[in-house]
């Protein structure tokens, strides 16, 4: 796997740094969904073999050794003569070698590197859904870091307030009212410090259970909220994600397996013809010749079903409905595809009106509080009216560190509706 960018780097404290495609790669190597994909994929593998085992020849030995206590004696003109010998020994190698089946054993072999294939579109998915999740929780780490900063810078900008608002009250500029309402506001704005942080170990902690990561191993993330404006046409979207989603590709091979499954059942009576030799060593070769003998037999034979209590009617008839099923499921993805590509769609292209509309606010929030500063320092604004204002550029900054978070969400969305890697 090829690491992008900026790759893993441990500091001087064993810190892991991971930008978003650093991440998605870590995750790519040790999430536990995709571990366990990817030994289905290697069973499927197997199973390919074991099918391909099916066209070679198979050699068989076999032996015994038997002891007879009792060895049967007949007598002849007064003479005894024994019947074999007390130890006998027999030795055999037997090669059989299917000769033709009618293409069972092809179908079969097909049904299994089909399986694979589907294995490995499964594996592909899953590795386009862990792209996305990553994705998602890369940028909520982000918001939430900002956000910690955010209200920390607030709740420290509100105890400056305080402070002035008391120097005012002590020197009897204001009213009471107004130290008690600043008061209120930094009691208020206490508990979303220990939320935002709060939050973020609990989203940190849900990124390394994401990733495959000790939760011991420190890390940090390095990336910003900053974007790129993009455009997406729909026709497009929707075209790419019908021809390139693994699972309508996963589908497709289930509707081949049930085509071959049925052509199998039907060609379950037919014969199949099978050749084969069997080299055997024994002793005693006589009744009492105590050495080693051997002869080579060549075998053909045929096996043919001739009755099975209608088994096979019923088992072609399952495969029939298996296909039609199967093909009600290929269409039933499809327009499942379509649905979810136009709602990434237009939840992105919502996003992109929201965060544009976020980021203006910020811009006239920031250039509120700065007015307002100065007016309150000048005498010309009310405690009450800085306290407004100030909160609502608070509320303007978590707005726009929300819809920036959205907005790459709904672009990652639709990255994974069309199956892009």
């Amino acid at each position: 796997m090829i690491i992008t960018f900026i790759t893993f780097i441990l500091c001087a404290q064993d810190t892991l740094v991971l930008d978003l495609n650093a991440a998605i790669d870590y995750a790519l190597a040790n999430n536990t969904e995709i571990k366990s994909l990817a030994l289905d994929q290697e069973q499927a593998g197997y199973r390919v073999r074991e099918a391909l085992g099916n066209f070679y020849p198979s050699l068989t030995a076999t032996g015994y050794y038997a002891y007879l206590t009792n060895v049967p004696v007949i007598d002849i003109g007064g003479m005894p003569i024994p019947m074999g010998l007390h130890d006998n020994y027999n030795v055999q190698v037997s090669l059989q070698q299917v000769l033709f089946a009618w293409g069972k054993l092809y179908d079969a072999y097909r049904i299994a590197d089909i399986g694979r294939s589907i294995c490995d579109l499964t594996l592909q998915r899953k590795k386009q859904d862990i792209r996305f999740r990553v994705t998602q929780s890369f940028y909520s780490m982000l918001v939430l870091e900002e956000m910690v900063t955010l209200t920390r810078e607030s709740y420290e900008q509100l105890q400056r307030h305080e402070d002035a608002v008391r120097k005012r009250y002590e020197a009897g500029m204001v009213p009471q009212i107004e130290l008690i309402r600043a008061q209120v506001e930094v009691a208020n704005i206490k508990p979303r410090v220990l939320e935002a942080k709060n939050g973020r170990q609990l989203a940190r902690n849900g990124f390394q259970v994401l990733l495959g990561m000790d939760l011991d191993q420190a890390f940090d993330i390095s990336g910003t909220l900053d974007f790129a404006d993009e455009d997406f046409d729909l026709d497009t979207l929707t075209s790419q994600a019908l021809t390139g989603r693994p699972e309508i590709r996963s589908l497709e091979s289930a509707v081949r397996i049930a085509e071959l499954s049925r052509s199998l059942a039907r060609r379950t009576n037919l014969p199949t013809i099978v050749a084969g030799a069997t080299f055997a060593g024994m002793k005693p070769t006589g009744l009492n010749e105590d050495k080693w003998g051997s002869n080579l037999t060549f075998n053909l034979g045929f096996s043919l079903p001739i009755f099975s209590g209608f088994r096979t009617a019923a088992q072609a008839r399952q495969a029939a409905l298996a296909i039609e099923k199967a093909r009600l499921a290929v269409d039933d993805v499809r327009k499942g595809i379509a649905l979810e590509v136009k709602d990434a769609y237009f939840t992105f292209e919502t996003s992109r009106e929201i965060v544009a509309a976020a980021r203006e606010n910020l811009v006239q929030a920031d250039r509120a509080v700065g007015m307002m500063e100065n007016r309150y320092q000048n005498g010309l604004a009310t405690n009450l009216e800085y306290l407004d204002v100030q909160l609502a550029q608070m509320q303007a900054r978590t707005n726009y560190l929300s819809a920036a978070k959205d907005y790459h969400n709904a672009r990652a969305a639709i990255y994974r509706a069309i199956g892009k890697e």
